[in-house]
């Protein structure tokens, strides 16, 4: 046995008559389309190594070992058992380099047999082998740069059968010299430096394993895994091999052994302690932990781009969170995404992480702010840079702090840093990938006063940017009230902590007075029993919101009573589109009970201040429930839909997403859904009906019957109330109408019936108009007009009889 003999390709064969994979080999793999990042990087560095001068210090490319058996005496043939698909690969190279630089007869002198066959053979398929021994006499007329798609040419050829498209080594063969046509077209010159064996651009460390002869069992132990790198041991050997020039000024231990730079440092890790903190992550199928590794690499790319200029860090975050073909390492490679803020940040991000056991060590005290295990590590792990905005802005102040206080990370402090990021983060708005920017450049300014975030908040005019100005704004209360009186720290704490809230108490500050106040005078020149005044309002008002609200949204206390209540004291209603909303628990919609608590967007001032009427009735320790009864009852002078609905909790249910529409005209429609083309009804008449139904059950109505109420799903039928009644024939009544314009008519043919519709004319107070009988009447007096209606037919089944 010789040991690593390092040559080139030419070489190999100058040894040995022919190369021929063995049977016990698979398919030629590196050329199929799953394996587009390994053959791209391979291509590269074969490339990038041809086209280096001769004398380049870093030639030759050394593809490592090349393990093979040897069998024959005089014409030995080599038979690979690992270095299969690079031995391939570099076939393929030789055969187009050669078309390409029009050497083709010193091809055929290294390639071509003096049968005619192939020096490079396969024995894992008979095709595979006629394949190579068609293609190694196979010169295409064309030049290379006149052919835009070889594969076809070579499949248009008579010696290709149709036969070898079910081959799985020819058809990645094709693929493999489609890459590579696309890589080296333009390229000149290259196939005397692959040829050249006394300045040799690319070699292996030959292993021969002479006359040994191909066992399985020899298989097995020179290849136990039989497969080619998987795409994250490609990214990660390419990545530790370009760490070489990376933190070169700075030293790092493990142990007592030190190192200067990052290259040994990352290697070891990689192997060691990050991988145990990964295994617990890996694949139940395959035992590989290389996609959450991934994922991990993904988000830390994408938190430590600089976010300026905006246009290239956009360009990256788009490319970061892609998840139909996720970035490899050529992507990495090629935007710049490996650069020394990335490994520092990895390294600092994975070293904290370790536990003493493999498990992930917490660094913040308690996970009030940031659950470091559920809210960033599990997360990241299984979607990588695909995060909400609000949990790559945690994410992002999270890691900055990390490697900001790398020598030393003081828990009070980070966590009260993350109690900024935190209640910033959330209480912004994120409709598109520039506010996220935004905010990570807020982000980057904001890291240098991390060591004492209050205090920069509560002295400094302008804090930060990239977040909701409002919420800037209350960060800077709050701050100064907690460093101005000791009182402020737990209430604040509590009012901050609610599910709901989620940091953002704006509407209490403003309710107690603290926001007026503050601007005639800042928290830390208020004496001792101004800070208790506001103390005791500010609590009272944070138990009315505890009672008010859950972590959910809005607590439920039966018929809608918190509704009817703000209803009684004014038009709370924010808009939602085209329609108008009586609000819903999702912060993130446009109409919701977390957008008018913050007082911002369209008319949500108007309707906070509602609440805080409505508040400033409550007494906290008393029954809710009867003093919004009270309140809801004790109001006057409202307006008549106000009225209406505050009367009539089944409005309100019957409104499945919490919307009503207004119309051109005035006229409110309760809506099943959101649009007009659903269901929907008029809000007065759905209202009138719903008090008739109790009558009708009690006979209130007869000989009145009082059909289900009619709900339009189109805008060119409106919805309302029926009525049948049975006379010497069935006659039918509708009600419908809007604000305060409402008409009552016969649906019938009138000439059906000429006495008893002269009757109602006469007796009623119908008239007669293009349409038919009707009645109008105001919606005042819609309860007195069915009442004549029904006395009238009462008196009308009488005469008859």
């Amino acid at each position: 046995m010789s040991f690593g003999s390092q040559i080139n390709y030419k070489q190999l064969l100058e040894r040995h008559g022919c190369i021929r994979v063995p049977m016990i080999q698979r398919d030629y793999a590196q050329g199929r389309p799953a394996e587009k990042e390994v053959r791209e990087e391979f291509l590269k560095a074969l490339k990038d190594a041809l086209s280096k001068p001769a004398d380049d210090p870093s030639l030759p490319l050394n593809l490592d070992f090349i393990y093979g058996s040897v069998e024959g005496n005089e014409q030995t043939r080599f038979l690979p058992l690992d270095g299969q698909q690079r031995l391939t690969t570099l076939f393929l190279l030789h055969w187009y380099l050669a078309w390409r630089d029009d050497q083709w007869t010193t091809f055929e002198q290294l390639f071509l047999s003096e049968d005619r066959s192939s020096r490079f053979a396969y024995s894992v398929r008979p095709s595979s082998n006629e394949f190579f021994d068609q293609l190694v006499s196979y010169r295409p007329a064309l030049p290379p740069e006149e052919v835009q798609f070889l594969v076809a040419l070579i499949a248009d050829q008579p010696w290709y059968f149709r036969s070898w498209r079910l081959d799985p080594t020819i058809q990645a063969v094709l693929h493999m010299l489609d890459a590579i046509h696309n890589k080296f077209y333009e390229s000149e010159g290259l196939f005397a430096r692959l040829v050249d064996d006394d300045r040799p651009a690319i070699t292996f460390l030959l292993l021969d394993l002479e006359n040994f002869g191909l066992s399985d069992d020899l298989y097995i132990k020179m290849n136990a895994r039989g497969k080619p790198l998987t795409a994250f041991e490609t990214f990660k050997a390419r990545y530790e091999q370009g760490l070489a020039n990376q933190l070169r000024g700075e030293m790092f231990s493990i142990g007592e052994q030190t190192f200067r730079g990052a290259a040994d440092y990352i290697a070891i890790r990689m192997d060691t302690a990050w991988a145990d903190l990964f295994w617990k992550h890996r694949s139940t199928g395959t035992n590989l932990y290389d996609a959450a590794f991934m994922n991990v690499i993904r988000a830390v790319a994408l938190i430590t781009r600089d976010p300026e200029p905006p246009k290239k860090y956009l360009e990256d975050f788009t490319q970061l969170r892609t998840e139909i073909n996720p970035p490899s390492y050529t992507d990495f490679h090629s935007y710049n995404w490996l650069d020394e803020d990335f490994t520092r940040t990895l390294m600092r991000l994975l070293d904290a992480w370790c536990g003493s056991d493999s498990s992930l060590h917490r660094l913040l005290p308690d996970g009030r702010y940031l659950n470091e295990k559920e809210d960033i590590f599990d997360k990241i792990m299984s979607n990588g840079a695909n995060l909400s905005y609000v949990e790559l802005v945690q994410f992002t102040g999270y890691g900055k702090f990390i490697v900001k206080h790398q020598d030393g990370i003081d828990s009070g402090d980070f966590q009260e840093w993350m109690r900024i990021v935190r209640n910033l983060g959330v209480n912004t708005v994120y409709n598109r990938p520039d506010d996220f920017r935004r905010s990570v450049r807020g982000l980057v300014g904001l890291i240098e006063y991390s060591g004492d975030i209050l205090a920069h908040f509560a002295q400094s005019e302008k804090p930060t940017t990239g977040f909701s100005e409002a919420q800037i704004a209350e960060e800077k209360l709050k701050a100064q009230l907690i460093l101005a009186d000791e009182g402020w720290r737990e209430l604040i704490d509590r009012a901050e902590g609610h599910g709901y809230f989620r940091g953002q108490i704006g509407f209490l500050l403003n309710f107690a007075g603290l926001v007026t106040r503050s601007l005639e005078s800042e928290p830390s020149n208020w004496d001792a029993s101004e800070h208790v005044a506001f103390q005791k309002a500010f609590e009272r008002y944070l138990d009315v919101a505890e009672t008010m609200f859950s972590e959910r949204g809005l607590t439920d206390l039966g018929e809608y009573r918190w509704q009817r209540a703000l209803l009684s004291l004014g038009d709370y209603f924010l808009p939602s589109g085209r329609n108008r909303s009586f609000l819903v628990d999702s912060v993130t919609e446009e109409a919701s009970w977390k957008r008018l608590l913050s007082g911002s967007g369209n008319r949500a001032a108007v309707a906070r201040n509602i609440l805080k009427s409505l508040w400033q009735k409550l007494v906290p320790d008393a029954d809710i429930s009867e003093q919004l009864d009270k309140t809801i009852t004790g109001a006057d002078s409202l307006d008549p839909w106000r009225k209406a609905m505050i009367s009539c909790p089944a409005a309100f249910d019957y409104c499945d997403r919490n919307s009503i529409r207004v119309n051109e005209h005035g006229t409110v429609y309760l809506l099943k859904r959101s649009q007009m083309n659903g269901a929907h009804a008029e809000l007065f008449t759905f209202c009138i009906y719903d008090n008739l139904q109790s009558l009708a059950q009690n006979g209130g109505l007869t000989p009145l019957k009082l059909m289900e109420y009619y709900f339009s799903k189109e805008t060119a039928i409106e919805p309302g109330i029926r009525f049948d009644w049975s006379g010497d024939q069935v006659s039918c009544f509708a009600l419908e109408g809007g604000k305060d314009d409402f008409v009552l008519y016969r649906r019938d043919n009138d000439e059906s019936q000429p006495r008893f519709v002269d009757y109602l004319i006469k007796n009623v107070g119908f008239k007669l108009t293009e349409q038919g009988i009707e009645r109008k009447c105001a919606h005042s007096e819609i309860i007195s007009v069915i009442n004549e209606l029904r006395d009238g037919l009462v008196k009308f089944t009488e005469g008859e009889g």
